[in-house]
């Protein structure tokens, strides 16, 4: 029998049901390729001579989880500015694949890059896709739809005008539809643009501000559904966002200044909040925060203090809220989102189940995956992670990756006890 045909058996473990959340206890689940044929009581299970059997007893089998911000060719590093001088443009591509494999191991099994340099993130998600390395599934905006003159730019003058060539889309409905389209033709899963300043761009890249006009939101919001993409938009400040959830923007990136009353338009609307709080939390240390210049420090300390508070009211008026930390900021590094999993339940008031649901179900519903990721289903991709002890009872234990017995994508081992353990053919020749 080829390996494509032979069964991978789960056998015996405690299956998280995503949709109702709650253990569905002594199940095995039966993967062929890289879909879920068989899920049942292990009484009614029927061994074949080439199962590969995998024993989950007394474990806890968790759909793959979903990390929704990120940034795979930053690196976290705190003196950014310094990096961007001293990096090969063809080094991202080694970031990102670092990067990607390392929230892999971290039980992260889809993950959306939510901007990078044209080509980095399209050319990784094609080599993961065809197993010529591990590394989770991905959705990729390419890179994001800015607009020059709104955001305070920092750097040396050819990094500013590589730049404007990158991202910046020239003013006007049309021209807009164009990116969108342009977008569409690189290979890109959805749209991510900015309805505010941000955080880190600069003293004049302002969070109160509302970005590009109403006509140029909608005009990005209709195209990008009509070619099936799905839109993610940066806003901190309430005009923002309330610009971005009436355009009819699908997630919220941030979301920090919120008011009942936006609460009420997104819950409304069915928007999504990508809450991103470790990108917050790394930035107020204060190893990190004096290595910042003052403006940066100031708008630092401010959004910090009203994000969690935020989070909070919009949790509590039922805005829906996935898991993302936006990792490659500064600080913030990737393969560590489990602590946003923890921050859900410690800051915002999720229960550990509404946590785990937010990283799996309601993860692949922001990004309108949830037919093929999210849930343990028959005919559901066999994306799904093995934990010896049970995060219902603990949260905390999924920051441990060494409590991640086995991380499955497309039906494949590919990393245990948080290091990757599968290598392609190619590899395995090359040792």
């Amino acid at each position: 029998m080829t390996e494509e045909k032979s069964r991978l058996v789960i056998k015996s473990g405690r299956v998280f049901d995503s949709i109702n959340g709650k253990l569905l206890e002594n199940t095995t689940v039966v993967s062929v390729g890289n879909k879920i044929v068989w899920l049942g009581d292990d009484s009614s299970f029927e061994k074949e001579e080439n199962d590969h059997i995998i024993d989950a007893s007394g474990k806890v089998v968790l759909p793959g989880m979903i990390e929704a911000h990120v940034h795979l060719i930053g690196t976290g590093n705190p003196q950014a500015e310094r990096e961007y001088l001293r990096t090969k443009r063809d080094m991202y591509h080694f970031f990102a694949l670092n990067h990607a494999q390392k929230h892999l191991a971290s039980g992260f099994t889809c993950v959306r890059d939510c901007g990078a340099y044209k080509g980095v993130t399209s050319s990784l998600r094609r080599i993961l896709d065809n197993l010529t390395f591990a590394g989770p599934r991905l959705v990729i905006s390419e890179t994001s739809l800015g607009q020059w003159g709104n955001q305070e730019s920092i750097g040396p003058q050819p990094l500013l005008d590589a730049a404007r060539k990158e991202s910046v889309v020239t003013a006007g409905v049309d021209n807009v539809v164009y990116a969108v389209r342009d977008l569409k033709r690189l290979g890109a899963d959805f749209v991510k643009t900015l309805t505010t300043g941000g955080v880190l761009h600069g003293m004049e890249s302002k969070v109160e501000f509302s970005l590009w006009t109403e006509d140029e939101l909608k005009a990005m919001v209709t195209e990008a559904h009509r070619l099936g993409l799905h839109l993610a938009s940066h806003a901190h400040g309430t005009a923002g966002i309330i610009a971005a959830v009436e355009a009819g923007i699908d997630t919220i990136e941030h979301a920090s200044y919120m008011t009942e009353e936006v609460a009420d338009l997104m819950v409304k609307n069915g928007t999504y909040i990508v809450p991103t709080q470790t990108a917050a939390m790394s930035l107020v240390s204060p190893e990190l925060l004096k290595l910042m210049p003052p403006e940066i420090q100031k708008k630092t300390i401010e959004v910090d203090k009203i994000m969690k508070e935020s989070h909070r009211l919009a949790f509590k008026k039922g805005v829906k809220i996935v898991i993302g930390t936006d990792a490659g900021t500064p600080g913030n590094y990737h393969g560590n989102t489990a602590n946003e999993v923890r921050l859900m339940v410690e800051d915002v008031g999720m229960t550990t189940v509404q946590a785990l649901q937010a990283a799996t179900i309601e993860g692949a519903k922001a990004i309108w995956l949830e037919d093929k990721i999210g849930t343990i289903e028959k005919g559901k991709l066999a994306d799904m992670v093995i934990c010896e002890k049970n995060p219902l009872e603990d949260i905390k234990v999924l920051s441990n990756v060494t409590s991640l017995s086995h991380v499955i994508k497309d039906g494949i081992v590919m990393a245990e006890q948080g290091r990757i353990t599968y290598f392609s053919p190619l590899q395995k020749l090359a040792k």
